[in-house]
């Protein structure tokens, strides 16, 4: 009889060490960082903002805080991968962006890039006036960044409010007035080289 009672009592002794044991487990640590968010409407290929914003992932959840103090929240759908509901349940899903550049979440009134380069919002650097070229003590331009639109368009976006547009073809279509000729001619070398690079 003893020994049976101490079976038991060895037995719940171990159960509630194993409960003290879970109890204590820290949770998962989120993964948070900076990143630059580009806000499209739903079926557009023009952003309406951009900027700096920041990206957070714990247990699949996914958090992005855009620059004007807004926050997405989105739940994962277990049942598909990259597939998620936003605060008012509507779905939404994820996308990898081409080299890993980041991430474009669909949501039902909105699509959001979200890039882990901040360029050209970095924090910390004047203005985003230019980049110290090494040994010399000047800054130089940075070279146009050329951005894949949620709808297969493309846009060539310079230091500055200049952004070109083309359309799945490499089509020039039209460019914001911060764009001198030179800029615009940059933009088309910039899109043709990458159409020949990408054998398009």
């Amino acid at each position: 009889m003893c020994k049976v009672a101490m079976k038991l009592l060895s037995g719940l002794t171990a159960s509630l060490l194993g409960l003290g044991v879970l109890g204590m487990a820290p949770p998962g640590l989120a993964d948070t960082v900076d990143a630059r968010c580009d806000v499209f409407p739903a079926r557009e290929d023009r952003a309406t903002s951009s900027g700096l914003c920041t990206f957070s992932q714990r247990q699949g959840f996914v958090s992005i805080r855009l620059k004007n103090g807004k926050t997405i929240e989105l739940k994962p759908n277990e049942s598909t991968a990259n597939a998620f509901f936003d605060a008012q349940g509507e779905p939404a899903k994820r996308e990898i962006l081409d080299g890993k550049r980041g991430h474009v979440y669909r949501l039902a009134t909105q699509s959001i890039v979200v890039f882990w380069d901040t360029a050209p919002y970095k924090k910390g650097v004047n203005s985003g006036k230019g980049y110290a070229v090494p040994g010399s003590g000047t800054s130089a331009p940075k070279p146009p960044e050329l951005v894949r639109l949620p709808l297969g368009n493309y846009q060539v976006k310079f230091e500055g409010t200049c952004r070109v547009y083309f359309t799945k073809a490499g089509k020039r279509t039209l460019n914001t007035s911060a764009c001198d000729a030179a800029k615009v001619q940059a933009a088309e070398e910039a899109v043709k080289s990458y159409f020949r690079e990408q054998g398009l």
